[in-house]
């Protein structure tokens, strides 16, 4: 039991540690690159000189109008090739020498954007206890000629509100530190910059991600590293906060057992008394025949085979045959359950786009060969998995985090996408709508919901994923 435990708390921290990674930090940075991308094919030298000159320019709206609507960024510095600079919004910060500033890059490749190490704010801003990290990149003209620099301080504040309302498992706390150990995303942003990762966490991290327990804080951790920006995500959980999470099971077993113990005293003194009573009663019932020398060998034969085709029966029912996953049987009483529980969940409804021209043209069993490897791969990714008819599966995610179901959907999306296939010619996608629990009173209003989007999706173009507004 103790083996298991530590099994699942690694399988679930590794898997959680790994999906607040892709929100808290790939997707906004991915984000960012694609706004640098924007930007640069409007900037020109002539562009960057207008801005910093008192003559304005086109730029001179659209810069403003960045900062203030990307929740990410909150200061934005252009500059040309001369270390000639303007700041918005403006701040009584000194003048400073751009090309000597942390996060001014000596040196890079064309479009790439670089993001700085935690360094000390000549701003008049106090957010972080004047502590700050910019995303800059250097600005070529088309003939590959520097002409200026383009930078943003990033807003720590409203990239760290990607981690509040999540409920992680085993109580464990998710961190985003830099490199020096620095706190830069935390639920709690009151301690950015504040309190830093201890420095055996940083050398422990060597891997581009892993886990290992800190005899000194007495926890598990668990990390993931990123080389640019030069950060790494750690998900924390204290020794105590396992110890409790499996006292409860341990707890269990031990009444349980106790119990069966009692049970099993109970039934042997019954037994013992009225034992061949019981099985010349029990053996008639079965076969119709008197008791002879083999009565109790053939009764615990007969009730062991009629054990195992009980087994059997159950899991033939709960079971999809061709793809191994559950049955929609299973759904409708998982959704029964799950309602009653009232527990969020959400659920995705995934069909095969095209799929009968698959059939029409490679034939029926290269179309069951496509349905089993989508159902390895979507039970690979998640746990709650059903055929619902066809070509048409359906998933359920229990929890109130879209972002983290998202993530595995389309996951699960591209794998397919990028698999190739034996057959020349064929290629395999599948489109998906998403609704939530509280779209609806029954299964049927929620599963409607889901079907309607994924009719968005198809309409759309297919290959896509429509969830909720």
């Amino acid at each position: 039991m103790e083996s298991r435990n530590k099994e699942d708390l690694i399988q679930t921290m590794t898997r959680f540690n790994e999906n607040s990674s892709k929100s808290a930090i790939e997707r906004p940075i991915q984000e960012m690159r694609l706004l640098f991308q924007s930007i640069l094919g409007q900037l020109s030298r002539q562009d960057i000189s207008n801005y910093i000159s008192p003559l304005h320019s086109e730029l001179n709206s659209i810069i403003p109008s960045i900062v203030n609507s990307t929740t990410f960024f909150e200061t934005v510095i252009l500059s040309d090739k001369n270390g000639n600079y303007l700041v918005y919004p403006e701040t009584k910060a000194r003048k400073f020498s751009v090309k000597q500033r942390p996060w001014y890059p000596s040196s890079s490749r064309k479009d790439e954007v670089r993001f700085s190490s935690p360094y000390k704010s000549l701003s008049d801003n106090n957010h972080y206890n004047g502590m700050a990290i910019t995303a800059s990149m250097n600005i070529f003209n088309e003939k590959s000629e520097f002409v200026g620099n383009i930078a943003f301080d990033l807003d720590l504040n409203s990239l760290s509100q990607l981690l509040k309302g999540s409920h992680p498992p085993y109580n464990s706390r998710f961190k985003v530190v830099s490199y020096d150990g620095s706190l830069i995303m935390y639920s709690n942003t009151k301690e950015l910059f504040k309190r830093p990762i201890p420095q055996e966490w940083i050398d422990m991290a060597k891997e581009s991600e892993g886990h290992f327990f800190d005899s000194v804080t007495r926890a598990f951790v668990f990390y993931r590293v990123y080389d640019n920006p030069e950060w790494i995500a750690f998900s924390i959980v204290s020794e105590s906060d396992y110890e409790a999470h499996s006292a409860s099971e341990k707890y269990s077993f031990i009444l349980v057992s106790a119990a069966c113990v009692i049970l099993y005293l109970i039934i042997m003194f019954i037994s013992k008394l009225y034992f061949r009573q019981i099985i010349t009663a029990l053996y008639l019932n079965l076969n119709g025949i008197s008791l002879d020398n083999d009565s109790i060998k053939k009764v615990t034969e007969t009730l062991a085979d009629n054990s195992k085709k009980l087994e059997l029966a159950i899991h033939e029912a709960e079971t999809d045959g061709l793809t191994n996953l559950f049955s929609r049987k299973k759904l409708n009483s998982d959704m029964h359950n799950i309602l009653l529980s009232k527990h969020p969940f959400y659920l995705a409804i995934i069909d095969v786009d095209n799929f009968k021209s698959v059939n029409d043209s490679f034939g029926h069993h290269t179309g069951d060969i496509v349905l089993k490897y989508i159902s390895n791969i979507g039970s690979e990714i998640l746990s709650q998995v059903y055929r619902f008819g066809g070509e048409e599966l359906v998933a359920i995610f229990e929890g109130s985090n879209y972002d983290a179901f998202y993530t595995l959907l389309d996951l699960w999306r591209k794998s397919v996408e990028e698999k190739q296939w034996r057959e020349n010619g064929l290629n395999v996608t599948f489109s998906c709508g998403v609704s939530s629990w509280n779209e609806g009173s029954n299964p049927d209003e929620i599963l409607e919901k889901a079907d309607s989007r994924l009719y968005q999706a198809k309409n759309s173009g297919k290959n896509c994923i429509v969830g909720p507004e």
